[in-house]
């Protein structure tokens, strides 16, 4: 199974080359990177040095693009094809926590804009042979993402399954991840705990394995789909899903369901649709005084952050070797 690991698990500044190393440590076979932040320049000999080191090193790579936007678009797919990479993961907006609010009344309007400009981006994908994979990034539901798919209907546009984001829009990994099967290029493996507030709760991260995240089952069914419908008209991605470790943010998510203008740029849901979700929280919501903090959020020092990043990454490695997600070589820790 291809599993690497993303520059984004660590806010305590890994380039290219020293993700590298950590993933061929760990026994993993890719990384995910932000171009822009992990590399010297996107000169065309950065772009072949990162390249052959990854080629050298067994290495599939991902790269990270920001906001959906013209100029982004631009400048990403060719460095992307320039890396080595056939998947640029993206983003529709900086909403987090599923709060739409500052989006009032422009939810819907935002979602066909960022059809639009990735409808006009994608002749120089398909020239440059990158999958632009639109991630959902703790703003958009299961139904948002397809749609998107649907609208565009190309081989160059995918999803980017975040799996611990999905619970940040009261959905729960199994079903939203089904809804979406077709379309899936790449998966960030994230978990997180829950914990209740006064407002709804809070989604702190946590190793994978730690949280509410099913991965072995999850991964089952991952792994498991291929299309055998043949349907025409619907792009539908049958090879292999890539994935990376992408622990979850620095900060908790407030997820502040329980507010009434906390839903107002969301569709009416039946409360049918919302029962997988409660019975997962139910199930695994942690006691009201758990101290959810991370060394960030306890203003600790940046010693603590970094040592605190590093075990609860290679605690995820562990589990995912422990689960059969990523084999176990000689020449990994």
């Amino acid at each position: 199974m291809p599993v690497g690991v993303c520059a984004y698990s660590f806010n305590t500044g890994y380039d290219a080359f020293e993700l590298m190393d950590m993933a061929v440590k760990h026994g993993l076979t890719g990384v995910e990177f932000s171009p822009d932040d992990c590399l010297p320049d996107l000169s065309p000999s950065s772009l072949a040095s990162a390249r052959t080191r990854a080629a050298e090193s067994g290495l599939f790579v991902v790269a990270d693009g920001g906001q959906v936007e013209s100029g982004m678009l631009q400048r990403l797919i060719p460095a992307a094809e320039g890396l080595g990479a056939s998947t640029l993961r993206v983003v529709m907006s900086g909403v987090l926590g599923g709060d739409r609010r500052p989006l009032s009344g422009r939810w819907n309007a935002h979602l066909a804009a960022c059809r639009d400009i990735l409808r006009e981006a994608l002749p120089l994908a398909e020239r440059h042979g990158v999958v632009i994979a639109v991630e959902n990034h703790s703003d958009a539901t299961s139904h948002d993402m397809r749609w998107l798919c649907e609208e565009l209907d190309s081989p160059f546009i995918g999803i980017t399954l975040d799996v611990g984001n999905v619970l940040a829009v009261c959905e729960e990994p199994f079903g939203y991840t089904e809804r979406l099967l077709p379309y899936l290029r790449h998966v960030h493996l994230k978990d997180y705990t829950i914990h209740p507030s006064d407002e709804g709760y809070r989604i702190a991260r946590c190793p994978l394995g730690g949280g509410v995240v099913d991965y072995p089952g999850l991964l089952s069914l991952i792994d498991g789909y291929r299309d055998q419908s043949g349907q025409a008209g619907q792009s539908r991605w049958t090879g292999e899903i890539t994935k990376t470790i992408e622990l979850g943010a620095i900060y908790a998510r407030h997820v502040r369901m329980l507010m009434e203008d906390y839903w107002a740029e969301y569709p009416d849901r039946d409360i049918r649709d919302l029962l997988p979700f409660l019975r997962l929280y139910w199930s695994h919501v942690r006691p009201g005084g758990e101290d959810w903090r991370t060394p960030r959020e306890k203003d600790e020092s940046i010693e603590a952050l970094k040592a605190y990043e590093t075990r609860e990454f290679e605690e995820s490695v562990a589990y995912l070797k422990e689960i059969g997600a990523v084999r176990t070589n000689s020449g990994a820790s």
